[in-house]
């Protein structure tokens, strides 16, 4: 994380020689449900808590500011996962179209058309 690189001054430093080692992370497996994910981040007093799967490949992130978020913004649009939902707005050029698409394909919750005038089908 930022954290460890802030005070870094030898930028020729090899990465395994700033950043924290693997046995010193806190982590969490994969399928871990939000309360006991968010338990254990307080617990740590860290600020992000890698969720990672039995290959011990990172899946997920939880950070220190998205219980702050969470805890300001309760009525934030989530899904059941209580993930937040994501829009996205296009136009009406062709090119828009293929935007369209890729936001479908990457999981997008809504997408809103702006059409201007109301004028340009």
């Amino acid at each position: 994380t930022k954290r460890d690189t802030d005070f870094v001054t030898n930028r020729n430093a090899p990465v395994s020689s700033i950043m924290t080692k693997v046995e010193a992370l806190v982590t969490a497996q994969e399928g871990i449900d939000l309360l006991s994910a968010n338990k254990i981040l307080k617990a740590s007093k860290k600020g992000k808590l890698p969720i990672v799967s039995q290959q011990s490949r990172l899946v997920a992130l939880i950070s220190r500011a998205d219980l702050q978020k969470n805890a300001d913004y309760p009525s934030a649009t989530k899904d059941a996962r209580k993930q937040l939902m994501v829009a996205a707005a296009v136009g009406t050029r062709p090119a828009d179209r293929d935007r369209a698409r890729a936001l479908v394909a990457a999981g997008v919750d809504a997408i809103v058309v702006d059409s201007s005038q109301g004028d340009s089908v």
